[in-house]
C-alpha cells in the first residue's frame, strides 16, 4: 500500500511539472492567425514550366486552421483537363504545414509532393502576403503569394545567381464561398 501510495505522489507531482512546463499555444496561435487571410477554399488557373513546357492547369488551394489554430494545413492540386474521352490527369499534387516557432519567432512551411519530395522552408509574412524560397539543382526558387479581395495571385521564379530571376509559374485563384 505504501509502494502504491509514493507511485502515486511522484506521478501527480510529474504530471504538474510536466502541465507546468507545456506552452498552451496561445503564441503559436496569434501568429497562425495572422495568416488567416489565406484560410479557404480557392480554385482558378495556374500555368508552370515543365523544361520547355508550359503547362496550364486548373488550380485548388484549401488551407484550413488545425490543432485549434496552431497550424495551417495546405493541400495544392493542379489538374490538366480531360482529353477527348479521357479523364483529367493530375499535374501537381502538394501538401503542406504551416506553423510557427515562438522560441525562434520564425514560421516554417514543410511540404510534400506526391512524386514523394519534400522539405522544409522559412516562410515569410510580406504586406498582403507570404514569400518562401528553397534551393533546387543549379540556383533557387522563390515563391510569392499575394492576397487581396478574394484572390489569391501566386508568382514562382528561379534564379542560378540570386540575382536575376526567370518566372516559372503563375496561380490566379478567388476563393470559394
Amino acid at each position: 500500500m505504501r509502494r502504491l501510495l509514493v507511485a502515486s505522489v511522484v506521478l501527480s507531482a510529474s504530471a504538474a511539472v510536466l502541465n507546468a512546463q507545456m506552452p498552451d499555444g496561445s503564441s503559436n496561435r496569434a501568429a497562425i492567425g495572422k495568416l488567416g487571410f489565406m484560410v479557404g477554399r480557392w480554385t482558378g488557373e495556374a500555368w508552370m514550366q515543365r523544361g520547355s513546357e508550359r503547362v496550364h492547369t486548373t488550380m485548388s488551394e484549401t488551407i484550413e486552421r488545425k490543432l485549434d489554430g496552431v497550424v495551417l494545413q495546405v493541400e495544392g492540386r493542379g489538374v490538366i483537363p480531360a482529353a477527348a474521352g479521357g479523364e483529367p490527369r493530375v499535374v501537381h499534387h502538394a501538401f503542406a504545414v504551416i506553423s510557427f516557432d515562438a522560441q525562434a519567432g520564425t514560421y516554417g512551411l514543410r511540404s510534400y509532393l506526391a512524386s514523394g519530395l519534400f522539405g522544409d522552408f522559412a516562410l515569410t509574412p510580406i504586406p498582403g502576403g507570404v514569400t518562401w524560397s528553397r534551393d533546387v539543382p543549379g540556383g533557387r526558387v522563390r515563391n510569392t503569394a499575394r492576397i487581396a479581395n478574394d484572390e489569391w495571385h501566386e508568382v514562382g521564379e528561379f534564379s542560378r545567381d540570386g540575382v536575376t530571376w526567370t518566372q516559372i509559374l503563375e496561380m490566379r485563384l478567388r476563393r470559394q464561398p
